[in-house]
């Protein structure tokens, strides 16, 4: 025990792993992060029903169901296998090593539940372990008393609950401190003969936290370990040099350390001992500084405390001891109180506006290195509004770190001008306190602004998924579901046809029409899901209405006009989606993520193919230096567009054009007017007007551009299935957002 110590009433989070069939425990875990859980791997077999020492992975459909309790708080959630370290057999073990599994949660646990802290096993020391069912009431305990090559053996004295069967998995937590944890129960040691006086009664199977530490590594579990486990505030191990002469120049005197410290502890619901501690390790200094590089809010806690009573001597020293916090895993970039005013503005910022967040997140990030699955999404869940913020919440070397870029965009774009305010205060609150230059943030909103005016606003789609219902093209099998910002695609209501191509175009326009926003938003985006072998059909040109017609729903009578077609590609923006590459899932998974890779390259000039082009050097390019391109250009002979086409596609570039009647590699001037210096944001407008300019009659040219547009953050619905009846009613019970 040291100098910090957490309230002496304190209730250690408790993990339940489930089992399938009836709300039973397989066992316990350890919550790791709000998204993390660690346990054992055959406790994860238990629960999925298989054979307890099962090697084999479990698949990525496979869900378990995880609950986490904090005092009355209780937080259920669905989980994945992220990380799995199967039982392995070892000589001279009645048990085996490995047998580990990390799961992520679903739904992540709420702020309030506190992440396990870890610490080496050492003998001797007394741990509390809890069942997995969770009552507060199961806890047992036991001595650490001896260790072998993998494991450590406890034995418990005879009296009170014994660690047994649903113990598996759970973290052994220190007696007198509960929110550290030195490892994990993976067996209680019994024997099926009748026992006698000699025998072993209360021994367990122990994994330490430093064997569970080298298997995670050896896994490359690199996420979980740079962003999760955390250290309890003795552990000097992640303080950097010279981070103690740092702090202890920040202050005049013992005391005033001491004072600083306890302001310090009471922002993060902790308590300092008011006299040294016999029990104390470390001088008081040595523990603080160790406290502001394990607990992730404690160094900018720190600044934040001491910005307005510093002088300009020691802010600059209090910039150095920040800053080293930026080599460290784990430091987060927010105090505790600028976190929880942030959640507090973004709250109602993400109802208001339900895909802002992912829009400016998709835009503020797109030159970083790996971007959170969430910015796909198209929208966010208010459940997952503190993890995706979490996952910014780290300093870095930029001179605006992404976080606070990203509330500027958001500033920039929300429609309440209080809101507003309130965000810019806290971007100049928390620019400040970081030391940064206002013209910075000066820079910045300018940029923002620029971005809030030019962004391609939410707009209400039209999904349409095309399937060629007999050899001769004229008739298809057509699913349609309207999409409104914030929702989940809903099907339009209308049978599966078959249709002829003027049908499904009339049915397109009329339900642009009907679910129009009052001329507020531009004309719904028309999504065109079709499989590999469908990428030609000319749906642009497809038939929307007549002039005559639409006169008519004017309440005109125009005899003398001449009547002539509305075309789809002239009336709306719209691309060609492939439905998937090939039936192979895990291929299938691969191509998807290679598109959102690219998607977030954020490389915005085309590669041309050409005809020329050879098909070889262009299937190595694509995974050396176009890695990162995200829309191509192909030109020549059908023929050589195909094969060009497929690797594309195959490869995951998200944004293919091309002319559909071009027929010689001279055509290629053709696009001219599209490719030229249109930036890819402005494509599909451009795509659009060409083709109005085409069908339309102000302009000859015989190009007829096709493009496939895969945006990740404008959701499909489940493809339906085409094994029941075209017009079954039954598909309509499974669509839902992809």
């Amino acid at each position: 025990m040291g100098w910090f110590r957490r309230s002496g009433d304190i209730t250690p989070t408790l993990v339940s792993v489930l089992t399938a069939e009836a709300p039973s425990a397989a066992g316990a875990g350890a919550l790791l992060s709000p998204r993390y859980v660690l346990t054992c791997a055959h406790v994860v077999n238990d629960a999925l029903g298989r054979r307890q020492m099962d090697i084999e992975r479990p698949t990525r459909s496979a869900r378990l169901e995880v609950m986490v309790r904090h005092g009355a708080e209780r937080h259920r959630s669905t989980a994945r296998v992220v990380v799995w370290v199967p039982p392995r057999r070892s000589p001279g073990s009645t048990w085996g090593e490995g047998d580990l599994a990390v799961l992520e949660l679903d739904e992540p646990a709420a702020p309030s539940m506190r992440p396990v802290a870890w610490q080496a096993m050492t003998e001797g020391l007394r741990v509390r372990a809890w069942h997995g069912g969770g009552d507060a009431g199961t806890f047992a305990d036991t001595t650490i008393k001896a260790a072998d090559a993998w494991y450590y053996y406890a034995d418990a004295e005879l009296r009170g609950a014994s660690i047994q069967h649903g113990y598996s998995g759970g973290p052994l937590f220190r007696e007198d401190d509960l929110t550290v944890a030195v490892g994990l129960v993976t067996n209680h040691v019994i024997n099926d003969r009748p026992l006698s006086d000699r025998q072993v009664v209360r021994r367990t199977l122990t994994v330490p936290w430093q064997r569970v530490r080298e298997e995670l590594d050896r896994a490359e579990a690199h996420e979980v370990i740079a962003e999760h486990l955390r250290a309890p505030f003795t552990d000097t191990g992640h303080v950097p040099d010279g981070a103690v002469d740092l702090l202890l120049r920040l202050f005049d005197s013992t005391e005033q350390l001491k004072y600083q410290a306890g302001r310090l502890a009471k922002k993060l619901g902790l308590h300092l001992t008011a006299e040294a501690p016999g029990t104390a390790v470390l001088p008081l200094e040595e523990e603080l500084a160790a406290l502001l590089f394990t607990e992730g809010r404690a160094l900018a806690t720190l600044a934040e405390l001491l910005t307005d009573v510093v002088g300009e001597e020691r802010r600059k020293t209090l910039d150095r001891l920040v800053a080293l916090g930026r080599t460290e895993e784990g430091v987060r970039l927010l105090s505790v109180g600028e976190h929880q005013r942030l959640l507090a503005l973004l709250t109602p910022v993400n109802a208001a506006h339900p895909r802002l967040l992912c829009q400016a997140a998709r835009h503020v990030l797109q030159l970083a290195h790996r971007l959170p699955p969430w910015v796909y999404d198209g929208t966010l869940a208010d459940a997952r509004l503190a993890a995706a913020v979490d996952d910014l919440d780290l300093d870095s070397a930029d001179m605006l770190p992404p976080l606070l870029r990203l509330v500027v965009f958001l500033s920039s774009a929300v429609a309440d001008k209080e809101t507003r305010k309130e965000l810019d205060a806290w971007c100049d609150d928390v620019g400040r306190r970081l030391g940064r230059d206002r013209s910075l943030l000066t820079d910045c909103r300018a940029q923002a602004s620029s971005w809030a005016k030019s962004r391609r606003r939410p707009l209400t789609r039209i999904v349409v998924d095309l399937s060629r219902n007999d050899p001769d093209c004229r008739r298809y099998t057509c699913h349609i579901w309207r999409v409104r910002e914030g929702r989940a695609p809903e099907e339009a209501g209308i049978s599966a046809g078959p249709y002829t191509a003027e049908e499904i175009g009339r049915e397109i326009h009329g339900l642009a029409g009907e679910h129009a926003n009052g001329g507020e938003e531009p004309a719904p985006w028309i999504d065109v899901v079709v499989g590999r072998e469908q990428l030609d059909v000319p749906v642009d040109g497809w038939t929307a209405s007549t002039l005559l017609d639409e006169l008519a729903a004017l309440g005109i009578s125009s005899p003398a006009a001449e009547d002539s077609p509305l075309v789809l590609g002239a009336q709306y923006q719209m691309a060609l989606r492939l439905r998937e590459y090939s039936g192979d899932t895990e291929a299938e998974n691969k191509r998807r993520n290679l598109l959102a890779h690219r998607w977030a390259a954020g490389r915005t000039a085309p590669l041309v193919i050409k005809e020329d082009t050879d098909l070889r050097v262009l299937l190595r390019a694509m995974t050396a230096e176009y890695s990162d391109v995200s829309w191509t250009v192909l030109h020549g002979r059908p023929e050589r567009r195909e094969n060009f086409l497929a690797v594309c596609l195959a490869r995951g570039v998200p944004v293919v054009l091309w002319d559909r009647e071009a027929a010689h590699p001279d055509h290629a001037r053709r696009l001219d007017d599209i490719v030229g210096s249109v930036a890819l944001s402005d494509l599909p407008e451009a795509v659009r007007s060409f083709r109005e300019d085409v069908y339309y009659g102000a302009r000859t040219a015989d190009a007829r551009p096709a493009m496939v547009w895969d945006d990740p953050g404008m959701a499909l619905p489940t493809p339906p299935d085409y094994g029941d009846p075209p017009d079954a009613l039954t598909n309509s019970g499974r669509m839902a957002a992809r």
